[in-house]
């Protein structure tokens, strides 16, 4: 069983994978504690670097020590939407791929402005690492063919 700390990082077993390979780091900020760390320990078992955040101004404090291969921005968050946070990201990062992770399947297209794929919660989970794998551009190995965007 893998344990996990706040702020990325699983203690536990690894999948047996080479270590010495690129992973891609991914931020991921949601305020809802379980689902960030049930996904940031998902990710990190497919060979992810995940560091987290549960609010917008922690992920942008991040951002200026760290570089990511992607974000995955909730779209509620306590001090800003997703799409506001994604707005900063891409003014301080233009080259940053941005994920808004949302409960809602429909939103306005000025939402979408500054995010790269909008997937809905509750979408499968190789959905989801298939479309962050497209993204990314990351050879999708024994994962399935195609990402999809929700």
């Amino acid at each position: 069983m893998n344990f996990i700390r706040e702020g990325g990082g699983v203690v536990g077993d690894f999948p047996e994978d080479d270590m010495t390979n690129y992973s891609p780091t991914i931020l991921y900020v949601d305020d809802e504690s379980e689902q960030r760390l049930f996904l940031a320990a998902l990710l990190e078992y497919r060979g992810f670097r995940v560091r987290t955040a549960r609010r917008a101004l922690d992920a942008l404090e991040l951002m200026v020590t760290e570089r990511f291969d992607a974000v995955i921005v909730d779209y509620e968050l306590p001090d800003m939407t997703g799409a506001q946070l994604a707005q900063e990201i891409r003014a301080f990062e233009p080259s940053a791929r941005v994920i808004l992770f949302s409960g809602r399947a429909n939103l306005p297209a000025g939402e979408l402005t500054y995010v790269d794929i909008h997937i809905v919660k509750g979408s499968l989970l190789d959905n989801i690492f298939k479309t962050i794998d497209g993204l990314l551009e990351l050879p999708l190995g024994d994962r399935l063919d195609q990402p999809t965007t929700t």
